[in-house]
């Protein structure tokens, strides 16, 4: 089944999107067109599987199959980014393309799509009628709850911003300030959910198949008898606060 796009438009070039199961995928080559990334399919295969995938789109042209991303995979892609305007790109994508995508819920009625009315058969214009209205309704209180879902998410998008470090990474303990948690309760439930090693001298760093959601910075130090020794700092890159939040089933509320 092909899915409709909705573009955006960011300094000119067109940004388009896709909505799957209610949530928003990004085309991947528009991504990498305003990042001025050559090669996307590059990028591609640095995605997880969990934040990419190939689907059959509607184009002018006709279906066309092109290779998505998730939301994860957006920031993963933007992060990475050395462009100057990389920034200014993701803000512009988490501060109007997703919360237009929310309120919208990434569909149009096109005109004439709703079956006319036939009110000349008095046997089937009051059902209809009824149907409209009922579906009108619906339609009204999805766009409520979209509106409250857009409004509740402004904050978050904000502490993003504000708590972003040089390198576009988050400290675990910032995680657990923005998830509503301590930092040694979410390290602690990092490593019994077997995301983070309990033991050793690689303690609290991610397993290797989870390090698209992380960075480890190893820091070399001299101890007190002259030997060498080696520290490790995890860091928490953009993709992995939603990664976390859903591994460990946490319900984030908005003040």
């Amino acid at each position: 089944m092909s899915t409709d796009l909705m573009p955006f438009v960011y300094e000119g070039a067109t940004v388009r999107t896709v909505v799957v199961d209610g949530e928003p995928w990004f085309v991947l080559a528009d991504l990498c067109a305003v990042l001025a990334i050559a090669n996307p399919r590059n990028v591609a295969a640095r995605l997880a599987d969990d934040q990419k995938g190939v689907r059959l789109v509607d184009t002018l042209g006709g279906g066309q199959q092109m290779t998505l991303v998730n939301e994860s995979g957006m920031y993963e892609v933007v992060i990475r980014s050395d462009k100057p305007g990389a920034v200014a790109f993701r803000r512009w994508l988490t501060g109007e393309v997703l919360p237009t995508i929310r309120k919208t819920g990434g569909a149009y009625i096109a005109p004439g799509s709703q079956a006319e009315l036939d009110l000349t058969n008095p046997d089937t214009a009051l059902d209809k009628l009824i149907e409209v209205a009922q579906v009108a309704k619906a339609e009204r209180a999805k766009r409520m709850e979209l509106e409250q879902k857009v409004a509740a998410d402004a904050p978050k998008v904000e502490a993003y911003d504000q708590f972003m470090e040089a390198d576009g990474t988050y400290l675990v303990g910032t995680v657990a300030r923005m998830l509503g948690t301590s930092q040694n309760k979410l390290f602690a439930e990092l490593r019994d959910r077997g995301v983070f090693i309990a033991k050793g001298s690689m303690k609290n760093t991610p397993y290797q198949r989870f390090m698209q959601h992380f960075t480890v910075k190893a820091t070399h130090f001299e101890r007190t008898d002259g030997s060498e020794g080696v520290s490790y700092t995890t860091r928490v890159k953009p993709s992995g606060i939603d990664f976390i939040r859903r591994r460990l089933n946490i319900q984030v509320v908005a003040s």
